[in-house]
């Protein structure tokens, strides 16, 4: 029988139960099914496909994603010092590897190309969401939770692969400025979702034996990082200036 991935009055192991032991990163994303869903068929997502966004729009939202960064790779790493064992560190190492080189390589490319001035990188205010974000990313590595830490970047990481690998599927023509098509490419594919299953899997092997408390934290975190991700897109989407 099919998954009702939007009933959420169950706890972790009655759904675990009623669910045939499905995994507990699988009961975070049900717990939170309908901002999961808004975020990965988001319409800024489907304009990001097109190629279509206007510049203000374009420019503001690479500035603004470009600065969580800082904060992810503190997170990324908090996140890895706790890791179990050196087996389940090297994954997250990589992955730092590739947000500090590619990725950052990616926006500098972007801003150089798209003439996006220094001042308007340093000088525009964070989005509320930005600013939200990245605090609660801090909050959670001030948590000292291996849990909480692998909610925030599960969802960081797992919605982007949600929208990219569904508009990456949809194109009939894919976009051919590299600031569009790149983008897409960091975030589909064999080894991005290889990342996107470690994080999953760390959370599936912790999971079931958190107290009641830090269960209903590491939810928490999921929930408020998802909504945060949404409100960002919301705020990416609207009219720019």
């Amino acid at each position: 029988m099919p998954i009702d991935i939007k009933r959420t009055d169950l706890d972790y192991p009655q759904w675990q139960h009623a669910t045939q032991n499905r995994r507990f990163s699988d009961w975070l994303k049900a717990s939170n099914a309908d901002q999961w869903h808004g975020v990965t068929h988001h319409p800024f997502t489907d304009a990001w496909g097109q190629a279509s966004l206007p510049k203000a729009n374009l420019e503001n939202y690479l500035i603004q994603d470009h600065r969580f960064i800082d904060r992810f790779v503190a997170l990324l790493a908090a996140a890895v010092s706790r890791a179990p064992t050196l087996k389940d560190r090297i994954p997250g190492c990589q992955f730092l590897a590739l947000l500090t080189g590619k990725e950052n390589t990616y926006f500098e490319r972007s801003f150089e190309a798209l003439g996006v001035s220094d001042h308007d990188r340093e000088y525009q205010p964070d989005w509320p969401a930005t600013a939200a974000f990245k605090q609660l990313m801090a909050d959670a590595v001030d948590t000292n939770s291996y849990a909480n830490m692998l909610a925030v970047l599960a969802v960081a990481e797992g919605t982007y692969l949600g929208w990219a690998d569904r508009v990456n599927r949809s194109l009939v023509n894919r976009p051919t400025e590299f600031w569009y098509v790149e983008w897409l490419d960091l975030h589909v594919g064999e080894y991005f979702e290889s990342v996107i299953a470690y994080l999953n899997t760390q959370l599936d092997n912790i999971g079931p034996d958190l107290s009641d408390d830090e269960r209903a934290s590491c939810l928490r975190y999921f929930r408020r990082a998802t909504e945060l991700e949404r409100q960002f897109f919301d705020t990416a989407w609207k009219e720019q200036e």
